[in-house]
């Protein structure tokens, strides 16, 4: 091998090594976020509570919860049924993943998951509705004349 591809393979080697530890191995939790880790060996699952960065394995799966607060609502034609404000509350994530289950889509699906909790009627460990605006209310007797 010439010299110069021992130089640039010693060169491009250590930064590619970085890389894959870091898409890996590290993960960043957010100020308004709850990191929950999923260990597919085992089946552990770990919350991570404070901001900042964490050192996983490899096999372990890392979802990121949201709590700042969501404005769900049940659109009509027109106009809005019900509209509340939720926000997930990082004391009930373990019975939030006993019942909705581990999955990546939980980034994206968050609201709309959070949706179904709010209007079921029921009280959760995990949810706080913060505001709750009903259906629009009218008045059925005419404002007398002047």
């Amino acid at each position: 091998m010439h010299k110069w591809v021992k130089i640039a393979i010693s060169v491009a080697v250590p930064p590619v090594f970085l890389l894959l530890f870091y898409i890996l191995c590290w993960n960043h939790v957010h100020i308004n976020e709850i990191g929950v880790a999923y260990n597919s060996m085992n089946g552990k699952v770990t919350i991570q509570e404070n901001p900042g960065w964490y050192l996983t394995n490899p096999f372990v799966e890392v979802v990121n919860l949201s709590t700042i607060p969501h404005q769900v609502s049940i659109p009509s034609g027109a106009v809005v049924i019900n509209t509340k404000i939720v926000r997930f509350k990082k004391e009930g994530v373990e019975e939030f993943i006993r019942l909705q289950g581990f999955s990546y889509s939980l980034n994206q699906s968050l609201p709309n998951i959070l949706m179904g909790y709010a209007f079921s009627g029921k009280d959760y460990p995990f949810l706080e509705v913060m505001q709750e605006a009903g259906p629009e209310k009218m008045n059925p007797t005419p404002l007398p004349r002047k």
